[in-house]
């Protein structure tokens, strides 16, 4: 099975979920805050960058081929 995302260092990583949360947050304030208050998008935005940055795949996982 082919993956989506390269296999990246730990602090790519860190980096991508870093950018995953300001840039949902600011999608988070230009849509849905008038609705929803900006704490809520803080705490979905926390969420998804901590997934991303646990279940991304890792250099030492790639397979040999």
């Amino acid at each position: 099975m082919k993956r989506i995302l390269p296999a990246m260092s730990r602090g790519n990583w860190i980096f991508w979920s870093i950018i995953v949360f300001i840039g949902f947050n600011l999608l988070w304030l230009g849509v849905v805050e008038a609705y929803v208050p900006q704490w809520v998008g803080a705490v979905i935005g926390l969420i998804i960058s901590v997934a991303l940055f646990k279940y991304g795949p890792r250099e030492e996982e790639a397979e040999e081929e």
